[in-house]
């Protein structure tokens, strides 16, 4: 620890009880009262050194008294810091150490102590003592800076809390040495003092985050400034987001994702304070603290703007989640549901916004030809994020209690031709159905047209056809597509085995493979599926249950596809209507 001895005398001062008293043979003629002890001191070594107690001396003596008595309550430090003053005055030694420096440099502005009044006074010797002994030395700095919390609003006036956070925003930038380096000049109050750290990058030979828990120590107040220091030297943005996440974890383990804690009275603005120290560029913060934080949010009731931003940040980067990530908790109990679903609809709308001109050329173009190669794995990232909202709805669909529109909106948040196959996306809605089976008719009619179904695979484009819970134009139209493969795929066989008809119910030629006999056996049933929705739309017709349009286009469908028992025939003799 760093420390320096002022004056030269010793056994001056005496304390009895709480008296300090001088043990010199003069008697004492000043008591001044700090903070319940008092001071039985000497006129002439007080007014030597200090203008104010010149002045209050002056104020208060009483020449019927023989004593002279006032107190100074206020003084910065209290009666540690006052009774190293008044050793000072009297010459007596006293050890200025990292953690009583400040409060009595303090006390010595409090008490007009410059080089003004006295040449060598305590000021300059103080200001000394720090700018070459405690600023350029890392833990010495952090002592010191801790100190000036019970005396910071005096520690603010005279600059040295800035100082002592300039220094260490310095080293936590370009590392703590442990060797000599030539040493670089910093400047505080007009004085200048060597800092023992080198300008270069911290990390290197050594772990970029050892200051942390030093800094942890610091009330919010003086992390906050600490922290903007640090992006305004330009340090590296995921050091200091690392930073604000291990402050975190501290001081409220319920910001950890892998675990829990007590929160005290503040701690929402604890909260809101932290979200506003995380740094502003994409991907610096890890996804999975930002969700930890967003649930917190919601549980305390943060401001809107701070959810706001976590949402805008969590969106921003939302294809690092994970599903355990989107399973947001809903906390409003005026609503039902399980999961705040409005919150996930919201974040996946940031991430649409920030990648639309992806969406565009999505849309706009059969494939991955028009993006650059940088868009090409930006694109991959947003396939992937389509998958899981796809998992994330087939998970919530089971909620009895999500209605129809939070369903839907969330389902049409990802945008047509963002998603590589709708296959879980059917599944998801599939599922919806399945589970609220009270939905209209027409409500099922909205949710399945959503669906992409020519981006459906043939595996599920069956299922479709199969599916009784689905309206009868979905199925239809699945139907519609599956032929479209069918067709494509007997074409395909014909020209690779050699086949020249193939009819529902035989082949022109004996079948060669394996493949052919399948396609054959699809066919007949085909043919029934067919034979099935042509009975199930004339029912719907008689009974009057759809619109004229809709019954026009699903019978034309069917008579011209399914009547006759020969649905390849069909296909393969009208290739452009399809």
């Amino acid at each position: 620890m760093a420390t320096m001895v002022i004056g030269s005398k010793t056994g001056i001062f005496c304390l009895k009880e709480t008296t300090w008293k001088c043990t010199t043979c003069l008697e004492s003629d000043v008591m001044i009262e700090v903070t319940g002890f008092s001071f039985c001191l000497h006129k002439f070594p007080l007014i030597n050194c200090s203008p104010v107690l010149k002045k209050l001396l002056s104020k208060y003596s009483d020449d019927e008294s023989s004593i002279c008595t006032f107190s100074l309550h206020e003084i910065p430090g209290g009666v540690h810091s006052f009774k190293l003053v008044a050793k000072f005055c009297y010459g007596e030694k006293i050890e200025l150490t990292s953690s009583n420096a400040v409060p009595l440099l303090c006390a010595a502005y409090y008490l007009g102590m410059t080089d003004n009044y006295l040449e060598g006074n305590l000021v300059s010797l103080t200001e000394s003592f720090l700018s070459e002994r405690i600023l350029p030395n890392w833990k010495e700095t952090i002592v010191a800076l801790l100190s000036c919390e019970t005396v910071l609003h005096y520690a603010e006036e005279v600059d040295i809390v800035s100082a002592c956070l300039d220094s260490l925003a310095y080293k936590a930038v370009y590392g703590k040495s442990s060797y000599p380096h030539p040493q670089q000049k910093k400047s505080w109050n007009g004085i200048e003092y060597m800092d023992e750290t080198p300008p270069k990058l911290a990390g290197s030979g050594s772990s970029f985050d050892w200051w942390f828990d030093d800094i942890s120590s610091l009330s919010l107040r003086l992390f906050k400034r600490f922290i903007g220091l640090l992006g305004a030297k330009g340090h590296d943005p995921v050091i200091i987001s690392n930073a604000v996440i291990y402050y975190a974890g501290k001081y409220q383990p319920g910001l950890n994702p892998n675990s829990t804690g007590n929160w005290p009275i503040d701690q929402r603005m604890f909260l809101e304070e932290i979200v506003s120290l995380l740094p502003v560029q994409k991907g610096v913060t890890s996804t999975k603290f930002l969700f930890s934080v967003l649930n917190t949010s919601l549980m305390l009731n943060s401001n809107v703007k701070c959810i706001e931003s976590l949402e805008k940040r969590i969106g921003a980067q939302l294809e690092e989640s994970t599903m355990e990530d989107l399973l947001v908790p809903n906390l409003c109990f005026a609503e039902e549901k399980v999961y705040d679903v409005s919150c996930i609809q919201r974040i996946i709308e940031q991430f649409v916004i920030e990648n639309f001109h992806l969406s565009e050329v999505a849309c706009n173009s059969a494939g991955n030809e028009c993006l650059t190669e940088a868009d090409s794995k930006q694109f991959a990232k947003i396939e992937a994020l389509a998958k899981l909202v796809d998992e994330y709805l087939r998970k919530i669909s089971t909620d009895t209690k999500l209605t129809f529109q939070q369903f839907q909106s969330l389902a049409s948040a990802i945008p047509t031709g963002m998603r590589p196959s709708d296959d879980e996306f059917y599944r998801a809605i599939n599922s919806y159905i399945e589970y609220n089976s009270q939905l209209s008719d027409e409500h099922k009619e909205q949710l399945c047209q959503l669906i992409d179904i020519k981006n459906l695979s043939e595996d599920v484009c069956r299922e479709v056809v199969q599916n009784e819970r689905l309206p009868l134009r979905v199925t239809v139209k699945a139907l519609f597509f599956e032929m479209r493969h069918l067709k494509r795929s007997l074409i395909e066989l014909e020209t690779d085995n050699g086949i020249q008809t193939v009819t529902g119910t035989e082949t022109g030629n004996e079948m060669d493979s394996i493949e052919g006999r399948d396609l054959v056996m699809r066919c007949g049933q085909l043919q029934k599926e067919c034979e099935n929705l042509k009975k199930e739309m004339k029912r719907i017709k008689n009974a009057k249950k759809v619109k004229k349009a809709n019954i026009t286009w699903g019978s034309f469908f069917v008579n011209k596809f399914c009547s006759g028992g020969r649905v390849v025939k069909a296909l393969l003799a009208a290739p452009n209507q399809l």
